[in-house]
């Protein structure tokens, strides 16, 4: 995305959409399934959502020995039967933290150094708690710094150790999804134990869908305790169906509920992403809002009230969510979300200083937001290298008088390209 030109998006209130729009397809499962079936033999991607991060996943892997090509809304994948390369010894995960967690349990099995970098805020984000598992079985591997930062040195020696492991899982899962997706091509069965509570837990769900479809066993107990026999072999079965982003259907159904609206998301069904809980939250807040058969139906303006959320599990809702506390009544507190800190921005501190920016009441603290209703008003804002802040800030906009102009937005390309030709399409 460092390459593209600054984007500024200037949103005018707007007091009705309408229509139906069709979710872009989910990230979380674009990723698995693109790394899943890379990995293994021949298999199909259906309805892949093609973005900055998902073309990053693509590149990479085509680097590391895939053969990836696509048939209109099709990708058909050969894979590299878990031995990559890395010719050149050298890999850019553009601004992808998950593409850079998951890759780096794989690069093990690679042969020779390899130096990974990214690009963007990725570069201060910490990979620690992944590659302190691959020190304790063996691999060596450097990052910069305490926090072992990009870039990043694997000696690959063609083989991964596997074993036990305890993983702090307080600040990302994608460190346990990295290990699981790794697992099947260890020498010994993996056990990874987690030592504290377990953040974002859905995503690992999300991981074990897509190894099921692979035919890997994964066994588990609850979010403490996971286990990969060794010698399994990822053999993907039929081909594999992508549906839609509740993150980003999330953006879609708040502007509904905050105008007077009546709006249709389809292809948001009932699977593992953990962010569907933007449909209960909703429902919470007093928004009227019918799910089924795969469409989320939304009817507003809603006379929204305010609610208390566990975050914990939701870390990409919680942008929207500041945005639909500032209207509504009351207060909203939004705890346990202390591991926002290490997202693109500063989950916690970031879309409270642009909505305040805005007249916005929110009140930070270490692992909390506190918003109370708020009469906001026009004014600039920046999405601060985030797409998930660009686009809460765009449906502010859309919702208070005055409207709002957003810098930086062509962050929102990072995952919800068609995001601004959904909003105009609804009015």
């Amino acid at each position: 995305m460092s390459t593209e030109k600054s984007i500024t998006l200037r949103v005018g209130p707007n007091s009705h959409l309408d229509g139906s729009v069709t979710a872009p397809p989910s990230k979380s499962y674009t990723h698995r399934a693109l790394m899943v079936a890379s990995l293994g033999g021949n298999s199909r991607i259906r309805n892949p959502l093609m973005c900055d991060d998902t073309r990053a996943t693509i590149a990479t892997w085509r680097k590391l020995g895939a053969v990836i090509t696509r048939e209109g809304n099709l990708l058909a994948v050969r894979g590299c039967r878990g031995v990559p390369r890395v010719p050149g010894g050298a890999l850019d995960v553009g601004e992808s933290g998950t593409l850079l967690r998951f890759v780096l349990s794989i690069l093990p099995l690679a042969t020779g150094q390899i130096t990974v970098n990214g690009r963007g805020t990725i570069m201060g984000r910490t990979n620690k708690q992944v590659l302190d598992v691959l020190r304790s079985w063996g691999v060596n591997v450097a990052g910069r710094g305490r926090d072992d930062c990009l870039p990043i040195v694997v000696d690959g020696c063609g083989r991964l150790a596997g074993g036990s492991a305890r993983v702090d899982g307080n600040v990302t899962s994608q460190v346990v999804s990295s290990l699981l997706i790794a697992a099947p091509f260890a020498e010994r069965d993996t056990t990874l134990r987690l030592d504290r509570r377990l953040v974002s837990r859905p995503y690992v769900d999300v991981t074990l869908d897509v190894l099921r479809w692979a035919g890997v066993s994964v066994e588990r107990s609850g979010y403490k305790r996971f286990t990969v026999r060794r010698d399994q072999q990822l053999k993907p079965r039929g081909t594999y169906v992508v549906h839609g982003d509740y993150s980003s259907a999330a953006f879609l159904l708040a502007a509904g509920a905050l105008t007077s609206s009546s709006i249709e998301v389809h292809d948001v069904v009932d699977d593992c992403q953990g962010d569907k809980r933007i449909i209960r939250i909703l429902r919470g807040m007093g928004a009227r809002i019918r799910h089924e058969d795969g469409v989320a139906r939304i009817v507003g303006a809603s006379r929204l009230h305010g609610v208390d959320i566990d975050g914990s599990d939701i870390p990409d809702l919680v942008p929207i969510l500041c945005v639909l506390g500032s209207f509504a009544s009351g207060t909203t507190r939004i705890r346990n979300i202390a591991h926002l800190a290490h997202k693109e921005s500063n989950r916690l501190a970031t879309p409270a200083g642009e909505l305040k920016k805005l007249g916005a009441r929110i009140t930070v603290s270490k692992d909390s937001l506190v918003i109370r209703h708020s009469p906001l008003h026009g004014g600039t804002v920046s999405a601060c290298k985030d797409h998930r802040i660009a686009m809460a800030l765009t449906v502010a906009g859309i919702a208070m008088g005055g409207g709002v102009t957003v810098k930086g937005a062509e962050s929102i390309s990072k995952s919800y390209p068609g995001f601004t030709k959904d909003m105009k399409r609804l009015g």
